[in-house]
């Protein structure tokens, strides 16, 4: 595969992203930014800004060529403050977003294991249904936690 998507894609993994993260930095959903890596669409120009100001070289993406130190005037796009920034705010509420809804899932989890659990005889069932529900509780409330530390830092 060549072209821009690839680039997008080399892009994304020089920068330790993953495709949910630079698409929430874009202001795209996961399978758009799938889409553009795998070369089923074209990113529009205001998703190209908005990664620029993640790091992304938007001029290797679009023409296959770095900038060379020497004799380019294109300075490297630099990382903003990831604290203080519009997509560190973006990816947090996608993160907020995709916790809550493991919250709801690992809720609805402990109910239909304790309801399996009051239905088995079995003691080992029992044990190992106790064992996903306290795992699940514990994520659960790891959850809250991230949850509520990284809403102190926007």
């Amino acid at each position: 595969m060549t072209g821009i998507g690839s680039r997008l894609r080399e892009e994304r993994t020089r920068l330790k992203l993953s495709q949910s993260a630079l698409g929430a930095i874009g202001g795209v959903e996961t399978n758009a930014q799938g889409n553009y890596e795998n070369g089923v669409r074209s990113p529009k120009a205001d998703y190209l800004l908005r990664i620029l100001g993640a790091g992304v070289d938007i001029n290797y993406v679009l023409t296959g060529v770095r900038p060379r130190d020497s004799d380019s005037t294109l300075s490297p796009s630099r990382p903003p403050d990831p604290l203080h920034n519009e997509h560190f705010e973006n990816v947090t509420h996608q993160l907020h977003r995709n916790l809550h809804g493991l919250i709801d899932a690992l809720y609805q989890m402990a109910l239909l294991i304790e309801a399996r659990a009051n239905d088995t005889q079995d003691e080992t069932a029992r044990s190992e249904l106790e064992t996903v529900r306290a795992q699940a509780q514990e994520l659960a409330q790891s959850s809250v936690r991230l949850i509520f530390d990284t809403s102190k830092l926007t």
